[in-house]
């Protein structure tokens, strides 16, 4: 009986050991779908590069709609490509420019995804051009924060805001040491802390993707700076840009915090 019990017992621990070490191995293509992103040459914004610090060059875009208007900061979701967003949905919010490039290893970026890398050339993006609204997207909101909570930005414009990658990581994997386990944390509930900018959120009714303690965890950091909250009927984390109620709320969203 007790060798049944040891053998259930080592299996267990085995197949624990296994989980996690595939959670910990995995976990780049999970929180990095830079292979699933389709290469998209500009049709409307204008095709720019950023060449950072250590010589990594950046794929880009610029988006200008009216002359001496405010200047948006864009950062993009872990699946998306943001010549996307600058063509289809930036172009149309008139009062704003807009600029955005691709993470490293993104669309026609060079590099590879990671943490450090993409808030290291977030700042130097952010350095060079002087935007005063940042706006992020899912993991994007993360970027978005660090950077707002690091420079002196006017508004800060949050799409289904995430608060770390831990926590969501905790929510789908209870039973592991998720803490020990992710490389790449993304902890924007910590970074929430040192903004001072107005923020506007913009969330969806059919959030499929980001648990709703996270979220609520990020909008309670923030409740204090927020100007503006805007939920967009039928959509979820995945079609939230197919609504045309998203791009009037964007709008909104920025005058808000402009």
């Amino acid at each position: 009986m007790k060798s049944i019990v040891l053998k259930m017992f080592l299996l267990i621990i085995g197949l624990y050991i296994v989980i996690s070490y595939y959670l910990y191995a995995t976990q780049e293509q999970k929180i990095f779908n830079s292979k699933r992103v389709e290469k998209i040459e500009p049709k409307i914004a204008k095709k720019i590069e950023f060449k950072s610090s250590d010589g990594v060059v950046l794929e880009g875009g610029l988006v200008e709609n009216k002359k001496g208007a405010p200047l948006v900061l864009y950062f993009g979701g872990n699946g998306s490509n943001v010549i996307w967003f600058l063509d289809m949905v930036a172009s149309k919010i008139k009062d704003f420019n807009f600029i955005a490039f691709n993470y490293p290893g993104y669309g026609n970026s060079l590099g590879k995804p990671s943490e450090e890398t993409i808030l290291k050339y977030a700042q130097e993006i952010y350095k060079k051009y002087n935007p005063s609204i940042v706006v992020g997207r899912s993991l994007g909101s993360a970027v978005a924060i660090y950077v707002a909570s690091k420079n002196p930005v006017k508004g800060l414009v949050l799409i289904t805001p995430i608060d770390s990658i831990v926590n969501i990581a905790k929510a789908r994997y209870p039973f592991l040491l998720v803490d020990y386990l992710v490389k790449h944390k993304f902890e924007a509930n910590r970074w929430a802390k040192d903004i001072k900018a107005k923020v506007a959120v913009i969330l969806v009714e059919n959030e499929n993707i980001v648990p709703k303690k996270s979220i609520e965890n990020i909008l309670n950091e923030l409740k204090d700076k927020i100007v503006y909250k805007a939920t967009i009927k039928e959509a979820n984390h995945i079609d939230i840009y197919s609504y045309e109620q998203t791009i009037k709320e964007l709008e909104k969203a920025l005058k808000a915090v402009k």
